[in-house]
């Protein structure tokens, strides 16, 4: 089966860029919105507004500065939670309470990977937008340049694109909404 996945094209001081303007609002976290944002080598343009578009092309530039900060605050936290638990099971291993190794080196490795999915994200972020920092938001501009799709073969458990494999394995939201789009595109294309 073949999906169009409907896009925004937008340009910012960096270049020009996508958003996936149906499964970046299906998504579960935040973290993984950043990924659905692709140079535009990939995409086809159209003239109007795809099939399945939940994203407005006017609300891209909210979209997009709300997305840098969700991240900005996310990573931070991830960060602090991880910090906090390495600091308290320090103390206990320094004075002599047992508290399981394994357990910590357990719950540790899981902090590590939020805070590296959320710092990955916020990377991603920074390099479209071009900042570095919530204090230079203000200075980006990010104008709509319209509408694209990307072209996804899907068969089973296989899909033609990277990204979009990866997502559907970890994020069950975004699985579920594949089915969503497939009849919402065959029904405005009817």
């Amino acid at each position: 089966m073949e999906l169009r996945i409907p896009y925004i094209v937008f340009k910012t001081g960096t270049g020009e860029y996508g958003v996936d303007a149906y499964f970046s609002l299906r998504v579960e976290k935040p973290e993984r919105r950043a990924t659905l944002i692709r140079r535009t080598d990939a995409l086809e343009r159209v003239n109007a507004k795809p099939p399945g578009t939940l994203l407005d092309a006017g609300s891209v530039d909210g979209y997009l500065t709300s997305l840098f900060m969700a991240l900005y605050d996310l990573s931070g936290e991830r960060f602090n939670e991880r910090a906090h638990h390495m600091r308290r099971w320090s103390l206990w291993r320094l004075i002599g309470i047992p508290t399981g190794h394994q357990r910590h080196v357990d719950r540790d490795e899981e902090l590590a990977e939020k805070s590296r999915e959320a710092l990955l994200a916020l990377a991603i972020v920074r390099k479209v937008l071009g900042v570095k920092a919530p204090t230079e938001l203000e200075k980006v501009r990010i104008i709509p340049k319209g509408y694209a799709v990307l072209r996804l073969e899907i068969s089973g458990e296989t899909v033609s694109d990277p990204v979009y494999r990866e997502l559907f394995k970890i994020d069950s939201n975004a699985g579920m909404a594949i089915q969503w789009l497939r009849l919402k595109t065959e029904r405005e294309e009817r």
